[in-house]
């Protein structure tokens, strides 16, 4: 092992020890936690997480894992980690460059119009996603909503939430 990499550990192992710090001062014990519903570390590392930012992210993951597991999860938003029948608004389990399918409402036609949205942030305290429009739309929006214009988007209207690992490339025919 060279000694950048030797560094490189070190440096996660410190990192890593801090987030299992900020966990235990919520009463989660990675050691109870991570053997039963496994969340990627070395990825939130990797992202440029903070210990804290790492350690609600993998609470957040693992109570919507068991909630899931005891069929106690909340269905009125994709991916809301709370249990059923929670009280205040969802709070879902999206990061960037998860994909949405977001529904927009047509006054005009009254022809609801769903596509998909490329995560870049989320605002749970305001219940809305940010993110990049990725499909061209079919409907007039009068200019203010095309592909790739930047949106934010209300919970509610999330319909579909998927991972970019998630849509599989498709073959050419011969």
């Amino acid at each position: 092992m060279s000694s950048g990499s030797k560094c490189m550990s070190s440096l996660y192992e410190v990192w890593l020890d801090q987030v299992r710090d900020a966990l235990r001062s919520v009463n989660m014990q990675m050691e109870d936690w991570q053997p039963v519903f496994e969340f990627n570390f070395p990825a939130a590392h990797d992202a440029g997480d903070t210990p804290d930012e790492a350690a609600m992210k993998a609470n957040k993951f693992w109570w919507y894992r068991q909630n899931q597991s005891l069929k106690t999860d909340c269905h009125r938003t994709p991916r809301c980690w709370l249990p059923k029948g929670h009280h205040g608004g969802c709070q879902p389990l999206y990061e960037r460059g998860d994909y949405l399918k977001v529904e927009f409402p047509d006054d005009t036609t009254g022809i609801d119009e769903w596509m998909w949205l490329l995560v870049d942030h989320t605002d749970d305290a305001a219940s809305l996603v940010y993110g990049t429009l990725d499909n061209e739309p079919l409907n007039n929006y009068a200019g203010k909503a095309g592909l790739g214009s930047q949106l934010a988007v209300s919970y509610d209207n999330i319909r579909e939430h998927k991972k970019a690992a998630d849509f599989k490339a498709v073959p050419p025919k011969s």
